[in-house]
């Protein structure tokens, strides 16, 4: 009986020896300071992520525009394309094409391009250019339906309609 009490005794004492070691390594100071420091890299990690992820954001928005901009101003050529071989310059002059329209409005308006006029941008200084040159266009060219300048200035037909609309209430 005493190899058997011996045994467990011996055993009972690693055991305590054991889970002594293993509380001692879980209060132990050191362990905090390697999980505050586990804890700010993970931190600093997320940081690095989140403006990354916020830079990439700004870049494929940045993608996104030159895209639109882009369609629109191929748009805007392939129609010029096939208008010119369907006619749409007469032989007489009495209808301008419309890009000559658009040049003399935007001479009034330095600085401003076709392609700001067609670009999806909606800024201030790009309004009222824009809708000179929809006005003028819509004057000069009586044969373009509306929805078909919208196409070539990339809006919608009631876009126009609301530019042509709020001049005739203005005069």
């Amino acid at each position: 009986m005493t190899n058997h009490s011996d045994g467990t005794q011996s055993q009972l004492a690693r055991l305590t020896r054991h889970y002594g070691a293993v509380r001692e390594r879980l209060v132990r100071p050191a362990n905090a300071v390697v999980s505050v420091a586990a804890a700010a890299e993970l931190e600093r990690r997320l940081q690095a992520l989140a403006s990354d992820n916020t830079a990439k954001a700004r870049r494929i928005a940045a993608l996104e525009t030159e895209l639109a901009d882009a369609g629109a101003r191929l748009i805007a050529q392939a129609q010029a394309l096939l208008g010119r071989y369907a006619g749409e310059e007469p032989e007489d002059g009495d209808r301008p094409p419309v890009e000559e329209i658009v040049a003399a409005v935007l001479e009034r308006f330095p600085g401003v391009t076709w392609e700001d006029i067609i670009s999806v941008r909606r800024e201030r200084r790009l309004v009222e250019p824009r809708h000179a040159c929809m006005r003028a266009v819509y004057d000069a060219r009586k044969d373009l339906s509306l929805p078909l300048i919208g196409r070539i200035f990339r809006r919608k037909h009631t876009t126009v309609l609301g530019v042509v609309q709020r001049r005739s209430a203005d005069a």
